[in-house]
């Protein structure tokens, strides 16, 4: 048997396995019930954990927690708020301690895990609204996305050198 094989198959093995990735990870609580579907039924679950996500539209430090106004998205199988679909519901997560208002800024993605404690009244807008209130087990604020796309690039040069002898050489490049 040829030892070369072994030793160019082994690293190319490796390689590619590396260059696998998860597609998605396990939901942590209840996705298929919506905040929507808990308003309307009126009561608060039992302490079963949901895992709900969206868009944050406020956020208010109070003296020990955080409270998270998010409007629901379903959630994609990466646990990532799919905001191409209808939203489901707005919620209120609360935080303990004291969550960063530049960072959980109004407009930013989070997925959030945890109990169900009751339904509060509020206001959206004028609109009397009846939201769930999560108490938080676990957070996930999501890097912004590039609205813009990918910005094209463009690159030329132009180059002369000796190219270690007495001939001169002259090159041209485009990259991408």
């Amino acid at each position: 048997m040829n030892i070369r094989i072994p030793l160019i198959l082994f690293p190319a093995l490796l390689l590619a396995s590396a260059c696998s990735t998860m597609d998605s990870q396990p939901a942590s609580g209840i996705r298929s019930i919506t905040p929507d579907q808990v308003s309307r039924s009126r009561s608060s679950p039992d302490s079963t954990p949901f895992e709900w996500g969206g868009i944050i539209v406020s956020l208010e430090n109070l003296k020990q927690s955080t409270e998270l106004q998010i409007i629901a998205y379903p959630l994609n199988r990466n646990g990532r708020p799919d905001t191409d679909e209808p939203p489901a519901g707005r919620f209120i997560a609360v935080s303990t301690g004291y969550l960063e208002s530049g960072d959980y800024a109004r407009g930013r993605q989070v997925t959030v895990t945890g109990e169900i404690d009751r339904l509060r009244e509020g206001k959206v807008g004028q609109a009397d609204y009846l939201f769930p209130v999560m108490h938080v087990r676990d957070i996930h604020l999501w890097p912004k996305q590039n609205v813009g796309g990918v910005t094209p690039r463009f690159n030329f040069g132009f180059g002369i050198g000796s190219g270690g002898s007495t001939r001169g050489s002259m090159g041209v490049g485009i990259g991408f």
